[in-house]
């Protein structure tokens, strides 16, 4: 088990962008294409939560990832502030091996003097380690109007790694978010992430060692709910909302009753709308939330993720 110590940083999350394909179809009629059966179906439905999800055959990658990186861009007057662009994913290989998918995106946004680089070592959690990284690489870099590009998006492009076990099923959204050193935003308060390598096999886990990952899951994450919530110096009950990854309701019904919290206090609407989208997941919940207006000026927040292999991350943030 590895851990990475929270602590407080001068992050801020300029702007944060979604998109999701228009495209929308069932539960039932993915689990058709799938091969599950009846049961397993309305266990998705009924018992997690998921009733329809975003999938575009037509749309490519880089289709996907492309529009909330443009509607972010259009509002940054000198796009050579742009130091990194990083692009967080969980399948390692998006790509035939004759591309790089961070670079192809540089290139299409006309970002050509930023570095390129992706970052998929978190899986599922890979967007919040992105974050985490471009705060580093921005104090690094010296230059306090220096910014960095975090992307998401992919296209579960195998039954094995749309379908997690009786758990999930994997959507398709993307999103942008714009990271700076200080200015106006979303200020990121603390960040921390606990790595439990035992589980390294992730889509592969079976047996003794899946029946483990089950049973340890929501202790793992509470553990790392805390470490954030301590290294921001706040309580539970001081947090506005938690925005979570959109595995589905049940998990979080049960990390409710353990932290004692209220269902109500915890962003579950895009569950059954969009389904677990990847490391999109707590960037369009908070899209979602600032679109309707309802992210409070002053209110913190916990976001979370989870990535098989397995780490578990908790971000707290202040609107």
């Amino acid at each position: 088990m590895t851990s990475l110590a929270p602590t407080r940083s001068d992050v801020v999350l300029r702007q944060v962008e979604a998109f999701a394909p228009e495209r929308s179809v069932t539960v039932e009629e993915v689990a058709a294409g799938l091969g599950l059966n009846r049961y397993q179906t309305r266990l998705f439905r009924r018992i997690r939560g998921l009733h329809r999800m975003r999938s575009d055959p037509e749309l490519g990658l880089f289709d996907l990832v492309r529009p909330p990186a443009d509607a972010l861009l259009a509002t940054v007057p000198d796009r050579d502030q742009i130091r990194y662009l990083i692009f967080a994913h969980t399948a390692q290989d998006l790509t035939p091996t004759t591309l790089i998918a961070a670079d192809v995106l540089r290139e299409r946004l006309g970002l050509t003097g930023a570095e390129a680089f992706a970052v998929t070592q978190h899986a599922c959690a890979s967007g919040l380690l992105a974050v985490e990284v471009a705060g580093e690489l921005l104090r690094a870099d010296g230059d306090p109007g220096a910014l960095a590009l975090v992307l998401t998006g992919e296209q579960p492009f195998t039954r094995a790694v749309q379908v997690l076990w009786n758990t999930s099923i994997i959507g398709e959204a993307s999103s942008a978010c714009l990271v700076s050193l200080g200015g106006e935003g979303t200020r990121v308060l603390s960040y921390a992430a606990r790595t439990v390598g035992e589980f390294f096999d992730g889509y592969q886990l079976a047996g003794e060692a899946l029946h483990r990952f089950g049973s340890t899951y929501h202790t793992h994450l509470i553990a790392v709910i805390q470490e954030a919530l301590d290294a921001a110096g706040l309580e539970l009950d001081d947090l506005t909302m938690v925005i979570p990854h959109n595995v589905n309701i049940s998990s979080w019904v049960t990390i409710c009753a353990a932290l004692g919290l209220a269902r109500d206090r915890v962003f579950l609407d895009n569950v059954g709308e969009y389904s677990h989208c990847s490391c999109t997941d707590p960037f369009l919940n908070l899209a979602t939330l600032a679109r309707r207006g309802s992210l409070v000026p002053g209110g913190r927040y916990l976001v979370t993720a989870v990535g098989l292999g397995a780490t578990y991350s908790a971000m707290v943030v202040e609107c």
